[in-house]
């Protein structure tokens, strides 16, 4: 198995990543930051650099095989074998690195269940996208999915 070595974002980096992620002109960035473009450019590309490796090492790590990858968007899905599931890996900066097995369950007597409910709906208000809260959080997660995956054109 190849070892891959990273680092986290600095947190100028991670702050850049994020507002480019949300669609903030790098001039906007430049000007509320006060750095030059140069600056803001520089630090989004080695967030994303930072961030794939990050993104990369956790499916090593569990053995899972990426299909689809966007470090500037933080986010990855792959299939895990071993669990015959697909899987989605975000890296979110409030979170940190986050590993979702898509199953399905009974959510109601899951002892994770507040876990998995947190992630999940953090995760969506980091993407800005409204998840109902009455559902349970395998469906809230696949709609959740779905919703990033077009937002980022893998799907339609």
């Amino acid at each position: 198995m190849k070892t891959i070595h990273f680092k986290f974002p600095s947190k100028q980096q991670e702050l850049v990543w994020q507002k480019r992620r949300n669609k903030t002109p790098p001039s906007v960035i430049a000007q509320e930051l006060e750095v030059s473009c140069a600056l803001v450019s520089k630090a989004q590309r080695i967030a994303e650099e930072r961030i794939e490796k990050i993104l990369q090492h956790t499916a090593s790590t569990n053995r899972i095989r990426i299909h689809q990858i966007s470090p500037r968007y933080g986010f990855a899905s792959g299939y895990c074998h071993a669990n015959k599931s697909n899987v989605y890996i975000v890296y979110s900066p409030t979170l940190g690195t986050q590993l979702w097995f898509d199953h399905k369950g009974d959510c109601s007597s899951c002892i994770e269940r507040p876990v998995c409910e947190k992630t999940i709906y953090t995760l969506a208000q980091e993407w800005n996208l409204p998840l109902p809260k009455e559902i349970p959080a395998t469906e809230a997660a696949e709609e959740l999915f779905i919703a990033i995956m077009r937002r980022l054109k893998w799907i339609e």
